[in-house]
């Protein structure tokens, strides 16, 4: 019975790191997938703003009196991309840096 009892122990211990490690992999996906969703976001963000404020720039991609309609609620958005003017070169820098690891 000794024997038995102790198999009985080391497969439970076993089966609780697999899980544990299971669930971890699981949490990792998790938060890398939301950060990458995150950073897309703030792609789409610039995008947008380069359509609406594109007439300031002379590019003339939405209409004038369209993108004056719209200019209040880019308050944030506005922020955002003086952040990204300033950071110049360091835009791709910045994304591989909020993926993780060490590149």
């Amino acid at each position: 019975m000794g024997v038995f009892s102790l198999l009985k122990t080391v497969a439970r211990e076993v089966a609780s790191i697999v899980y544990n490690l299971t669930i971890g992999i699981f949490r990792a996906l998790e938060e890398q997938s939301i950060e990458v969703l995150n950073l897309e976001y703030l792609e789409l963000e610039n995008a947008f703003l380069s359509l609406v404020l594109g007439g300031m720039m002379g590019l003339h991609l939405v209409p004038m009196g369209l993108a004056v309609e719209l200019l209040p609620d880019l308050k944030d958005e506005i922020s955002i991309m003086e952040k990204r003017h300033f950071l110049g070169g360091d835009v791709v820098a910045e994304y591989f840096s909020s993926m993780g690891g060490e590149w």
